[in-house]
């Protein structure tokens, strides 16, 4: 449950993100101001996580189920590592666990 509620903030975030990213865009394109530009970084940033993050929640789940094809070596590092520590390193702790 948590996972989905996850994904749906995670999938909204993305939207709203990239529409505010390519408005950035627009003005940086338009005036070349130096604030423009600043936010046009800030937001791409911001959305290169997001979407990262949102592809290694749905990455996850499909290699729990054994329907990866291909592996993507950045979020078999990330598993590796969680997976290497002893307390686990949830990203997103289960349920009934608090994660640290």
């Amino acid at each position: 449950m948590r996972r989905n509620a996850l994904f749906c903030v995670l999938l909204a975030a993305a939207t709203l993100g990239l529409s505010q990213f390519l408005a950035a865009w627009r003005t940086w394109r338009a005036g070349g101001s130096l604030d423009a530009a600043a936010a046009v970084v800030v937001l791409g940033a911001v959305l290169l996580f997001v979407m990262l993050w949102l592809g290694f929640l749905l990455y996850e789940v499909d290699r729990a189920a054994g329907q990866v094809r291909r592996k993507v070596a950045l979020y078999e590092w990330l598993l590796a590592r969680r997976g290497a520590r002893r307390d686990g390193w949830p990203l997103i702790p289960p349920a009934g666990r608090s994660g640290r």
